[in-house]
């Protein structure tokens, strides 16, 4: 019983970020009662590869990571002709990343933080030494998504990846030509951003994404007006 839902994960049949079948589900599938079922559970959380969220189920933390978005469909083939565009993805992104941290301070685990450490420092590291943080800053916008919990928002970030990614060079363009300390800003938000998850402040968290990822739209539209 607890080999066959493992090697599900193993196989990655229940990839990484996935919510898991129900327990009646699972009983259905393997063919043993509840508490068989709630025991394997109980073995696989102590040993980190799932974590249950009260009211949400519960969701594989340590598993193979989800097969990437076919190449298909409007948001993947979907390409960027003008600002508009980007100012589109960003609007996107407003609502949508705002929610995740959200979640993110509510569902995060000690690998979630450590993954956003990870990006946050690097950040940093770019940041300190003059150099390149738009792919460092990619990657910590993603483990946000990653901490959520939540694995079609997961495959819905990565398909904006050449969107976002172009978005955040704009960016980074317009910060470049403000004054010093709009810079150091835009790196502290970084911070308390991640203060805010690791305090488990959803409102707060929500609050500064927003406020991180509009500040791009308001320069554009004084440049614009």
């Amino acid at each position: 019983m607890y080999a066959g839902i493992k090697s599900s994960i193993e196989s990655g049949e229940f990839p990484q970020g996935l919510k898991l079948p129900t327990e009646h589900a699972l009983c259905e599938r393997f063919g043993v009662s509840r508490p068989v079922i709630r025991a394997v559970m109980d073995r696989l959380r102590q040993e980190g590869v799932i974590e249950t969220v009260r009211g949400s189920g519960s969701f594989v933390i340590d598993g193979v990571e989800p097969a990437p978005a076919k190449q298909e469909g409007s948001m993947v083939a979907y390409q960027v002709s003008d600002i508009g565009d980007i100012m589109e993805c960003q609007e996107t992104r407003l609502v949508f990343e705002a929610e995740m941290a959200a979640l993110a301070a509510e569902r995060w685990n000690e690998g979630d933080m450590k993954r956003m450490e990870t990006a946050l420092n690097e950040i940093i590291k770019e940041h300190n030494r003059g150099g390149d943080i738009v792919n460092a800053d990619y990657l910590f916008h993603r483990s946000i998504i990653q901490a959520a919990k939540n694995a079609y928002a997961l495959l819905v970030f990565d398909s904006m990846k050449e969107q976002i990614l172009l978005g955040m060079s704009m960016s980074r363009g317009i910060y470049n030509v403000l004054p010093e300390y709009a810079t150091r800003h835009g790196l502290q938000e970084h911070v308390d951003m991640l203060d805010a998850i690791r305090d488990r402040d959803p409102g707060e968290a929500r609050n500064i994404m927003r406020h991180h990822i509009g500040f791009f739209g308001e320069k554009v539209h004084h440049t614009r007006v």
